[in-house]
């Protein structure tokens, strides 16, 4: 009994080494050559701006007498200059490449939207706050331009853009969106408005004034999209209906002075969103994806025709797969998730392992490991690597080359990992960095001289790391 038992504990020994093992990522060749640049900052990273609207980022920093900075990258120098505002102003949510910031002071309720004019600050006072405004900086007239701020309190709103010379205008009549909802080929304006009951988060409200001077209006859940689903020149108003883990789609069409509404069949999944500038975009066709048994499934859904339609694309290569994330590099994906250990493994590990560990320092207790994948959005899926969730620091995805397609990067303790996926196969390069690291803020990466880098935080300081890419061998 006493050899059996010995000869079992030893099988499950050899079985934990050599899972760990082979579960290793394997090396990958170094094709691609990144940039890396280090300095001190005076403070913290709060987010990154375009107030000069030169097409390259600026970084927002406080530092830790609550005074703002706005810093000006370079690979060579970093020029900082102070922000003509009262210490601890409070600023209203930092919009990626936004062209101007939103402040108010919490003291003398005063607020002020700011700019630059070539060398030269720009501020216009909003008056006194009554305390129940919000604010947003956005592309609020669809010009690919983030130059507009609009103000809400209660029913009543207020929208002020940045013009090309640097002065900040007033525009009453400013639309939340315009596109063709009736088919007339003219554009219909559209405005939308949240409505919250007590403390819980109501339903949208859209309001559309149409180019013929007719009004219609809606009342929808607040996650809505207004896109021309099957391009057609005629847009259509999108709406996720959700349950639980039930979720279905719904599309309301313009047509004949009413709405006509379509809904998809039901199902149990998660909507998978391409990740683009840390925030979640739908993109169309949609992706959903569903569990059976072990394995995560991809469904397209299509708006064809007047009807939802949806067909299998693939399926994670993955069991016990989680927190799934997509994004679109040309016409290819990259995919990454965390996996959970297998259940036989941490059986193993509680009955043997943990047990033989001061015998076999190699043994150790399994944990969640992050993956990345490669796909052709068909069949055909190309493993990047696994590492296990204790060496991984975070992962950021940007074009850092300017070649208009994403690369990943993913941090380790004092190194990144610069990845591009490309006609099926992956080109990677190291970079290292001085210290450990992580990822300074969401999104972390910032625009400068027609690339985007990524930007790591020292942990611990304010000594920050930029990484880009030079080119290829």
């Amino acid at each position: 009994m006493r050899k059996a038992l010995v000869i079992a504990v030893l099988i499950s020994s050899v079985v934990l080494l050599a899972y760990c093992y082979l579960s290793r990522p394997k090396p990958l060749p170094k094709l691609l050559r990144p940039i890396v640049v280090t300095w001190q900052e005076v403070g913290k990273v709060e987010g990154f701006v375009d107030l000069d609207a030169d097409g390259n980022d600026e970084l927002l920093v406080q530092d830790r007498d609550g005074q703002w900075w706005w810093v000006q990258f370079s690979p060579t120098a970093v020029a900082r200059q102070k922000i003509p505002i009262p210490k601890d102003a409070n600023c209203w949510p930092i919009t990626s490449r936004g062209q101007m910031l939103a402040f108010w002071h919490p003291q003398i309720r005063q607020a002020l939207l700011i700019t630059r004019q070539g060398k030269k600050w720009v501020m216009k006072d909003l008056g006194k706050l009554k305390g129940n405004e919000m604010m947003v900086v956005l592309d609020a007239d669809h010009d690919g331009q983030v130059d507009d701020a609009i103000m809400e309190y209660g029913q009543t709103r207020r929208v002020f853009s940045r013009m090309k010379n640097g002065t900040i205008v007033e525009r009453p009549n400013l639309p939340d969106f315009q596109a063709d909802l009736d088919g007339d080929g003219k554009d219909d304006a559209i405005y939308s408005e949240v409505r919250t009951y007590g403390c819980l988060v109501g339903e949208m409200h859209i309001h559309i004034h149409l180019s013929s001077g007719r009004k219609a209006s809606l009342k929808l859940p607040l996650s809505v999209f207004i896109v021309d689903l099957d391009g057609d020149k005629v847009a259509e108003i999108v709406s996720e209906e959700r349950s639980g883990m039930e979720c279905r789609f719904c599309c309301w069409r313009y047509e004949k002075g009413g709405w006509r509404k379509s809904l998809s069949s039901k199902f149990v999944g998660e909507i998978v969103m391409d990740v683009s500038d840390g925030d979640v975009l739908w993109d169309f066709p949609l992706l959903v994806m569903t569990t059976e048994g072990q394995r995560e499934k991809i469904w397209e859904i299509r708006w064809w025709k007047g009807k939802w339609m949806k067909r299998l694309m693939g399926e994670v290569p993955e069991s016990n797969a989680n927190k799934i994330w997509f994004a679109r590099t040309g016409q290819d994906w990259i995919v990454g998730g965390f996996l959970s250990p297998p259940e036989w493994q941490e059986w193993l590990w509680m009955k043997v392992g943990q047990h033989l560990q001061r015998f076999l320092p190699l043994l150790h207790e399994p944990k969640e490991r992050f993956f990345v994948y490669g796909w052709d959005g068909q069949q055909r899926w190309t493993l990047l690597g696994r590492w296990n969730e204790g060496r991984f620091r975070g992962f950021q995805l940007a074009d850092m080359d300017g070649d208009g397609k994403r690369e990943l990067s993913v941090a380790f303790q004092r190194r990144v990992l610069v990845a591009k996926f490309e006609d099926g196969r992956w080109q990677t390069g190291w970079a290292k960095v001085p210290s450990l690291i992580e990822l300074a803020i969401s999104p972390s990466y910032f625009r400068y001289g027609g690339k985007e880098w990524t930007l790591f935080q020292e942990v611990g300081s304010h000594r920050y790391i930029a990484i880009a890419l030079e080119g290829r061998q």
